[in-house]
């Protein structure tokens, strides 16, 4: 068999050459004529007029018997991972890939020792965003789907009924699980920025294209390109603010979040995780009120 994680039987000829190899290494076979042999001469031979030494077609044989051998288990290994690929495993991976397999609207099936989908219907996949992590002994599952430009959205109150329902029955018998999918965690961030005069004016706008301010554009593509359930990090923040043409100096100054209807709490350390698993800034400080610009 060839090393590597891919095992494939090798050909016919490859084996009776590999045979012939040991043989030429072997003193006491070196009798056995022709001393210097391979399959190609041996196949020369068998449509020639000229005798085949017996010993060579017996090899032949045997190197047949031994490609039937490697072939049965090149198809067990195909249907032992076909099985396996086919097992729920029921660890995070394994069920963060479930999410997006939920069908909003179709039934489940008991098949295959599972439940699952009798056809899958990829328009009926609305989960487009997940997370899965376990905090103690409960797995937590955050899900959202997408509004039309792409931006995650929270499942409505009867979809998310119906997606604990599907999650239930796939799940692990004596799994504690908790779903969440919730609106965008609202920020309000502060920012001090120094401004190069000769490319913005006194409100952050570029002086070559009016309508423009990049710095609200920068903190929005951020946040946007977070990861769901990903962690923003202000430091990295100030660092693609640094980044404009224009922009001396930025500093952050502070922040401040909240979760669905609860108050808005400081950010005390470096970085925030959404609750919702996504942000967007706060329509009650919008970044024209938060941040200040300096010359």
């Amino acid at each position: 068999m060839a090393n590597g994680t891919e095992v494939m039987a090798r050909q016919i000829t490859e084996i009776y050459d590999a045979i012939i190899a040991e043989k030429q290494n072997m003193s006491e076979l070196l009798l056995l004529q022709p001393n210097i042999d391979d399959s190609q001469t041996l196949l020369s031979d068998l449509t020639s007029s000229s005798k085949v030494a017996v010993w060579r077609l017996i090899v032949w044989l045997i190197a047949v018997a031994i490609w039937v051998h490697e072939k049965v288990f090149d198809q067990h290994k195909s249907d032992v991972e076909a099985i396996a690929e086919r097992t729920p495993t029921g660890t995070l991976l394994w069920y963060w890939s479930q999410c997006f397999k939920y069908q909003l609207g179709d039934q489940l099936v008991w098949q295959n020792n599972r439940y699952e989908y009798a056809t899958i219907n990829t328009s009926a996949q609305i989960v487009k965003r997940a997370s899965v992590y376990e905090i103690g002994n409960q797995v937590r599952i955050k899900v959202a789907k997408e509004d039309g430009s792409g931006s995650p959205i929270p499942l409505t109150p009867a979809e998310l009924t119906s997606f604990g329902d599907y999650v239930t029955k796939i799940k692990f018998a004596g799994t504690n699980i908790a779903i969440n999918s919730s609106p965008a965690d609202e920020i309000a961030i502060k920012y001090t920025v120094k401004l190069d005069p000769l490319v913005f004016d006194s409100t952050g706008e570029l002086l070559n294209s009016p309508g423009t301010f990049p710095v609200e554009d920068v903190i929005n593509q951020y946040l946007s390109s977070l990861p769901f359930d990903g962690i923003l990090n202000f430091t990295k923040l100030t660092d693609e603010i640094q980044k404009i043409t224009g922009v001396i100096d930025p500093v952050f100054d502070s922040a401040q979040a909240r979760y669905g209807t609860l108050p808005f709490v400081a950010i005390s350390n470096n970085q925030y995780r959404a609750n919702a698993g996504y942000l967007i800034i706060s329509p009650s400080f919008p970044l024209s009120s938060t941040l200040t610009y300096i010359f």
